[in-house]
């Protein structure tokens, strides 16, 4: 199957998560964490992903911590922090022993509009100066598999800029041994530090830069950003710092951006509901289902509280059709404008290893300069977007007509002023069968003078050559994948070179389905 994020409800990698490595509990982000700039989008799924997002967000895919008992942690699993013994973090990063308490946060029990808490939702970051908090986010997937991950965090946006979030996440009762794994993630104005406490302890260090404040986003600017792409436009957001899985609630700028987008579609439930001390208006609605994703295809209603005084979402559920919850962030505390200590935002990295981060290996350098341009998979709406653009960009695209194809993503690529198309077509994809499906057929179109990817599902190793022919004016060699059942179609015409790589379809069966393999392509 195609690789399909199971992340936290948004997907967030050039977002929340831009600083991160995703981990099992980031959803829709999701989804967009497949890949990054110079990532292909079309890699097989790797069943099952335990959340995300996933969530599975998605994805929602490095996250990160915060607490301590009198500023949001417990005595018995304090953070690591103030002694520092690492020479780097002493040389790069001075840390004062300083403290910072924000005024003490007012709760507000006036009426608000639809567009008052919109606004409050789409800007939180200058609603509040810090925060601490837990609570539990859950997905439950199209195939049964669950994720669930228990949140700790600590953040400060005013004076005294840092982090600190824990992430313990709870795989699937149904994996068999599937084990418990934690990350941590501190920050300050200076460095990001990311925490693997399995096995063998971990840390990775990147440099940060404090992100300047933008202006105040309205809702109608967030809502005019296209479906296919909510998780990928970050210029259009406010800002917001590297939060991980806690910025779904903190930060909830595509969560708004998707269930509330359609204004006739939700209403204000409840004007004032007290919820862990603070004062929240309820929210519910319908969802519709051009944002609905193919990895939590029952979604049908939702809820959220959010906090009046902040915007910060506290709470939300997403419902089925039988008002049972298949996705939710339930909230154990929460506490606004609480003291800050610069030292919590330090880690003690005593016992860790740095970090083994191995760069891509390319076959070519200058596929590092390849970029991913348009992508949209799962989503019906959204690939028809991404095709449209391909029909018009891209004059040598063809596509199957085929009826027993149905197309599942849909890319574009660029290298310099080259352009490359990718789709994704499912074949005689069973009723019962959600996602793209086990039989499929990856094609990808573009100039033979320019660079493509050497990664992912066009990354085979040819064996024997197996058949040659020409149709629809394409000269097409098969070619046989070593170890391996399916097949690599290689096929040129004039400037221009077309691949497509079976999954459990034989090639008697794509040569009848190259009858239908027509260029639709718009000439400029």
């Amino acid at each position: 199957m195609d690789d399909m994020l199971k992340q936290l409800k948004e997907n967030m990698d050039k977002t929340i998560l831009k600083d991160l490595d995703f981990q099992d509990v980031n959803k829709t982000a999701v989804r967009k964490a497949i890949y990054s700039t110079n990532k292909t989008k079309r890699m097989r799924s790797l069943y099952p992903r335990i959340l995300s997002l996933g969530f599975t967000c998605i994805f929602i895919i490095g996250i990160s911590y915060y607490g301590m008992e009198k500023l949001g942690f417990t005595q018995n699993d304090k953070p690591i922090s103030s002694q520092i013994d690492n020479k780097e973090v002493k040389s790069n990063n001075e840390v004062q022993d300083t403290k910072n308490i924000p005024p003490k946060q007012e709760e507000n029990y006036e009426n608000m509009k639809k567009e008052d808490i919109l606004t409050k939702l789409f800007n939180t970051v200058d609603y509040f100066q810090s925060a601490s908090g837990k609570f539990e986010i859950y997905n439950k997937y199209y195939d049964d598999s669950t994720s669930k991950a228990n949140v700790e965090y600590k953040i400060s946006l005013k004076n005294l800029i840092g982090g600190y979030e824990k992430i313990i996440n709870i795989p699937d009762e149904k994996v068999v041994g599937a084990q418990i794994t934690t990350q941590e993630m501190f920050y300050n104005d200076k460095k990001i530090w990311r925490l693997e406490n399995d096995d063998v302890k971990t840390y990775y260090i990147d440099d940060y830069e404090i992100e300047p404040s933008r202006e105040i986003v309205k809702p109608e600017r967030v809502f005019s950003i296209p479906i296919n792409k909510m998780y990928d436009s970050e210029d259009m957001y406010r800002e917001r710092p590297p939060s991980g899985v806690s910025g779904a609630s903190l930060f909830p700028y595509e969560m708004g951006a998707k269930y509330l987008r359609f204004n006739n579609l939700w209403e204000i439930e409840k004007q004032n509901e007290e919820l862990l001390g603070h004062n929240t208006i309820v929210l519910h609605g319908s969802i519709d289902k051009s944002v609905v994703d193919n990895s939590q295809p029952d979604e049908k209603s939702f809820r959220f509280w959010v906090d009046k005084d902040t915007g910060i979402l506290l709470k939300y559920e997403i419902y089925n059709e039988k008002s049972e919850i298949i996705s939710y962030l339930h909230p154990e505390s929460l506490s606004v404008n609480v003291a800050i200590d610069s030292k919590q935002f330090i880690p003690n990295l005593d016992n860790y290893q740095p970090m083994e981060v191995q760069e891509r290996q390319y076959k070519d350098s200058r596929e590092k300069d390849i970029e991913v341009v348009e992508h949209a998979d799962s989503i019906e709406e959204e690939v028809k977007a991404v095709l449209s653009i391909l029909r018009s960009k891209v004059p040598f695209l063809f596509e199957f007509s085929n009826p027993d194809l149905k197309i599942f993503s849909a890319s574009m690529e660029r290298y310099k002023d080259y352009k490359h198309a990718y789709l994704t077509y499912s074949y005689k994809k069973e009723e019962n069968e959600i996602g793209s499906g086990s039989r499929l057929i990856y094609v990808r179109a573009y100039h033979k003078d320019s660079v493509v990817s050497s990664l992912g599902d066009f990354n085979t190793e040819k064996g024997e050559e197996l058949d040659t022919f020409t149709l629809k004016g394409i000269k097409w060699t098969v070619f046989e994948i070593k170890d391996n059942p399916n097949a690599h179609f290689i096929g040129s015409s004039g400037e221009y070179k077309y691949e497509m790589v079976t999954q459990d379809v034989s090639i008697d069966e794509v040569k009848r389905l190259l009858e239908s393999f027509k260029k639709t392509g718009i000439n400029q």
